[in-house]
């Protein structure tokens, strides 16, 4: 390379660099990727020394340095090339004109070049202010001039003087954590990034640098000298880093400029590149070679957490902030992670699913120990068949599933480290599958587990004053719904009537778990009918009343209407991060409340709802049975109880308040909290002998006390008592737990039973005086007929239950049943009244009372 001067042109320059590209090129599959890398960085090893001499460089007190990747000698076809020019002190004018001369003309390369030009002093403060300046000067190569430059300053970096290894492995560390959640902690995007995303090669050079720091070397076979891995798992970490490699040599060969992310524009030229096919195969050799690179990914991620784990816990000496806590035979915890305490604990293959479900119950343990990585790993490969395959398994999955916070870290962690894949080969099937749309940005896995997540958050973290939240407080069957989503693409297909297929395999998952029957068929029709209301607001006129007829008939009931809804969201919010917006949310809440209404007026699906009432009844008899509650005083009781308060309420729930009723009431009065938060909310039962104006008085006791109504039932029994079960937040739409307040609620309610409560002065919350009231009366179509249903809308306003009770007495109306529901700014009321005790309202009684509340409302 003597011809390269500071005379030859860039034309020439250029030329000769890409020559030399194009003859790596011819090697890529033949050779391997780190040589490649390494001929590369030495081919530029040779042009700078040779270009440096050149402008007699050599005879001046500089030295040249590379450093990053280049330092490394690991050199990808469009990476930068960075330098380090280094001097002991300043230097002079002269030299300072030759230099700039000599970084003038590296521009000629065609080839994105960083450089810096410091005293080794400087070089060394700065490694200590700046994590990213200490981390390339790790890998400081000299090429030419004094080489005492580079080591007095490695010396300073491999020493504790300027930076820790503690500290160091920190801020390494916590940068990878920001990395990682910059890519929503996941590496399967379609479109993924190379470098940085989890699973990618800046994991894998993090370890090594942490490596090179403690261990003071920097040779690139450190990893391999830790023995934090085995023989295999090294292999595994090397092959899986190499591919990823090798696909960055392809992506920047076929782009022909820097490109980390591999989009859909190149992944055809780059499986092309790398001989997967192309041509009419196209199709299938992307699908491979994205394959292959999640799969590569994936096991980096896993492994790079080993490695930190281990790292953390034993070279840099963790003080624990706890000692060990033995859970129970076969686990333990420590320093918040949990492991095994003896390595044959995975022959019970239950313990495999049990580990996870331990997580969700212990709020201390925040991730798995390396060596218990290790052993599931170990068992994945053993496994000759599915978890799912063992009863076990089924009932520790079903629990995690149930458990209130085993959809967050643990169902998590079960995805990355490919348990989920090994209890059911339905999702090693759809594991790095590719989704052919412009709107998804993940793989069929990743969007499925996103999507799971998204229905666990409308639980706990999403705005608890959004629409999607407040409809989720009203899905019953949750269960099902986490199933279906957990399903719904599972044959691996997304669109049209493969969906069915799917909807067939979430069907017989669900009955291999024996769920109940109406979990099961509501599990097949969600799933049937995922794409159902995107599909209604992108081709149909959702303002057309038909269109909404025709949906509420498809639905059935509101029932299944909230769950469809709720699946949808975060369907959508798992499709990518600006599919679902203000506007999607508005046409959506817009069609939820169109065909929930059409379903209030008689649209919905009597035979779904007895069924429902027949396995509540068998389910909760069962429970209470268990209970040593003797089955003629549960007949006795749910003799006199609505049909409709077994279908509204959960197994739980029947079980609470039918036990509280029959054991706990005193002088037949019930007003009770139970323990914990349900869906969200505060719930109050009230069971008591009926009266005028009962309802109203509780009501305007909770407004006093600061608490918001957002949902409430009431239901007269055959023998005179009422039933009332009300959910409550208080002033910051917060389920109220402080136990002082509850019993202090229970006291007020009691009091309001017996008419000893004076009055209290409601007045309207502030947020509600910006609407413009627009209060709708409305009149259902009833199945009783000696009775009228009608729908009352009107503003969130504790004002308004009075007014509308006042005028129910004024007319010698009675309540025979109420439901009440806060959606939004709003309040939907829905009651069924009479007149005379048991006769229902004429057209001429219907008017009337449609304009006093209209009028007392206004």
């Amino acid at each position: 390379m003597s011809f390269v001067s500071k005379e030859t042109s860039g034309v020439e320059l250029r030329e000769y660099i890409a020559n030399y590209t194009l003859a790596l090129n011819e090697k890529f599959h033949t050779d391997s990727i780190q040589s490649l890398l390494e001929k590369r960085a030495e081919f530029f090893d040779e042009l700078l020394i040779s270009l440096w001499t050149s402008f007699e460089l050599h005879n001046s007190p500089l030295s040249i340095n590379a450093v990053g990747g280049y330092g490394r000698k690991r050199l990808h076809p469009q990476s930068d090339i960075d330098l380090a020019i280094i001097s002991e002190g300043d230097i002079s004018q002269k030299v300072e004109e030759t230099l700039s001369c000599f970084l003038t003309k590296l521009w000629d390369l065609g080839t994105d070049i960083g450089h810096s030009v410091r005293t080794i002093e400087e070089s060394i403060q700065l490694s200590q202010k700046d994590i990213t300046i200490a981390t390339n000067l790790l890998d400081l190569r000299p090429l030419h001039g004094p080489q005492a430059h580079a080591k007095t300053i490695k010396d300073a970096l491999y020493g504790n003087k300027i930076l820790t290894s503690k500290v160091f492995f920190q801020e390494k560390m916590l940068e990878q954590e920001n990395r990682h959640q910059q890519a929503k902690n996941t590496a399967l995007y379609l479109e993924p990034n190379l470098k940085n995303n989890p699973g990618g090669m800046r994991d894998v050079q993090t370890i090594q640098w942490i490596a090179q720091k403690h261990f003071l070397t920097d040779t690139a076979s450190t990893i391999k000298s830790t023995g934090f891995l085995t023989a295999d798992e090294t292999s595994e970490l090397l092959e899986s880093y190499d591919f990823v490699c090798r696909v960055r040599w392809a992506l920047h060969s076929v782009v022909n400029r820097p490109q980390e992310n591999l989009l859909f524009d190149y992944q055809s030229a780059v499986a092309r590149f790398m001989r997967f096919g192309s041509g009419e195969n196209t199709q299938h050799a992307i699908e491979s070679m994205m394959g292959f690179l999640f799969r590569a990914m994936t096991r980096i991620r896993e492994l790079n957490q080993m490695l930190k784990d281990s790292f953390l816990f034993d070279i840099l000496k963790h003080q624990p902030n706890q000692p060990e806590c033995i859970i129970d035979e076969y686990f333990s915890v420590c320093n918040h992670l949990i492991q095994v305490r003896y390595d044959e604990a995975f022959i019970d293959k239950r313990q495999v699913i049990r580990l996870f479900l331990l997580i969700a119950e212990h709020d201390d343990i925040h991730g798995i120990a390396p060596e218990t990585i290790r052993l599931l790993r170990q068992t994945r490969r053993r496994l000759l068949g599915e978890l799912s395959c063992y009863q076990g398994c089924q009932e520790e999955f079903i629990a995690l599933l149930q458990h209130p916070k085993g959809l967050k870290t643990a169902l998590s962690l079960m995805h990355r480290y490919d348990i989920l894949a090994s209890y059911f080969s339905h999702w090693e099937r759809i594991q790095g599958q590719m989704q052919y749309d412009m709107h998804n940005a993940y793989t069929i896995d990743e969007h499925t587990f996103k999507a799971v997540q998204a229905i666990d958050s409308f639980s706990h973290d999403f705005d608890k004053k959004s629409f999607v939240y407040i409809v989720n407080q009203y899905v019953k069957d949750k269960n099902a719904l986490v199933m279906a989503t957990l399903c719904h693409h599972i044959s691996g297909k997304q669109v049209g009537d493969d969906h069915q297929l799917s909807a067939v395999i979430a069907k017989e998952f669900a009955e291999l778990h024996q769920l109940k029957s109406s979990s099961i068929k509501l599990i097949y029709w969600l799933v049937t009918h995922q794409e159902l209301l995107i599909t209604t607001i992108q081709s149909h006129d959702i303002a057309d009343p038909e269109i909404i007829k025709r949906l509420a008939k498809t639905v059935g009931s509101v029932d299944k209407l909230n769950a469809l809804f709720v699946f949808t969201v975060a369907d959508m919010i798992a499709t990518n991060e600006q599919y679902w917006n203000e506007w999607q949310e508005c046409q959506l809440k817009q069609l939820y409340l169109s065909t929930r209404t059409a379903l209030k007026q008689g649209i919905e699906n009597i035979f779904e709802s007895r069924t429902l009432i027949r396995e509540n009844k068998s389910e909760a008899k069962l429970l209470l049975a268990n209970m040593n509650v003797e089955e003629a005083r549960i007949t006795s009781l749910w003799a006199n109880l609505p049909n409709h308060f077994f279908s509204s309420n959960s197994v739980d729930e029947i079980v609470c308040i039918s036990d509280q009723i029959l054991n706990h009431s005193v002088n037949n009065n019930v007003v009770y909290i139970p323990e914990g938060v349900s869906s969200g909310s505060t719930n109050l039962i009230v069971y008591t002998k009926d009266r005028p104006k009962l309802f109203v008085d509780i009501f305007n006791v909770l407004a006093g006390a600061k608490l918001s109504v957002k949902d409430a039932q009431i239901m007269q029994t055959k023998d005179g008592n009422v039933l009332e079960i009300i959910k409550l937040l208080d002033n910051n739409n917060e389920p109220i737990v402080e136990e002082y307040r509850l019993s202090q609620i229970v006291k007020r309610v009691e009091k309001s039973i017996h008419n000893e409560v004076s009055n209290h002065n409601l007045t309207t919350p502030r947020f509600v005086k910006h609407f413009e009231n627009t209060t709708a009366v409305e009149f259902l179509k009833s199945s009783k007929k000696n009775k009228s249903l009608l729908k009352i809308n009107t503003l969130d306003d504790p004002c308004y239950m009075e007014k509308i009770c006042l005028v129910f007495s004024q007319l010698n109306l009675t309540i025979h049943s109420a439901k009440i529901s806060s959606l939004g700014e709003s309040t939907e009321n829905v009651f069924l009244v009479s007149k005379n005790g048991d006769e229902q309202l004429s057209n001429e009684e219907q008017g009337e009372l449609t304009d006093l509340l209209v009028e007392r409302t206004a």
